[in-house]
């Protein structure tokens, strides 16, 4: 014999995970605290929907409500049937889903009767055996792994040669000769102006300086 239990599952809401059970003919669901399931939300009017039971199906019917039942995203004017996994919206926040359980009853009676056991038959003493116990097998000497391997035995490894590191900071070749060439250059023009003559000095300014012009 079997039976079936529905119910409404709170995905989204003032409370949600919680269970109401349909167990009655007519459950009654709204903002009044007089409802079956009374849900305190603006967007829920206070008679807002029924669920009723017709040949052993739910129906869900919206009753007039200010925002509206929706049954899968669709609102409903008129009783729709509820089938496994249907997803309820009362106004646009509150979200149900409705579920549907079959059990059978006598899966759960226990038989009285007893189980019979089964004896196993006769069977001669064996002799007990010694344990197999394999011989133990010659030890094999091995190289060490943390010894270094010796340049050039078999199997030795190529160790890396770590490149010069490359000096930091420092001046390139080009800047140093360029600065060196200024600083001749400077040194050149400063001796030929120590040792030129007077009159030279008198005939690049012009004749302007004190004592010019030199006859």
């Amino acid at each position: 014999m079997t039976d079936q239990s529905y119910q409404l599952k709170m995905r989204s809401g003032p409370t949600p995970g919680k269970v109401f059970s349909l167990e009655q003919e007519e459950v009654r669901l709204g903002r009044d605290l007089a409802s079956d399931i009374a849900i305190n939300d603006p967007e829920v009017s206070r008679h807002h929907a029924r669920f009723f039971m017709q040949d052993e199906t739910i129906f869900i019917e919206d009753l007039g409500s200010t925002n509206g039942t929706f049954l899968n995203g669709a609102r409903i004017s008129n009783p729709q049937q509820l089938r496994q996994g249907d997803v309820i919206t009362f106004g646009e926040k509150i979200v149900m889903v409705f579920e549907k359980t079959i059990y059978d009853r006598d899966a759960t009676v226990v038989s009285s009767q007893a189980p019979r056991t089964v004896q196993a038959p006769f069977q001669e003493a064996q002799p007990l055996q010694e344990p197999y116990q394999p011989e133990p097998e010659p030890a094999v000497y091995q190289q060490p792994q943390h010894l270094p391997r010796i340049p050039g035995e078999r199997g030795a490894q190529p160790q890396m040669q770590r490149s010069p590191a490359k000096k930091k900071g420092g001046l390139p070749a080009w800047l140093i000769i360029l600065i060196v060439a200024i600083v001749v250059v400077i040194c050149v023009i400063a001796v030929t102006l120590w040792f030129m003559p007077a009159s030279w000095w008198c005939a690049i300014t012009f004749d302007s300086l004190e004592g010019c012009p030199i006859p």
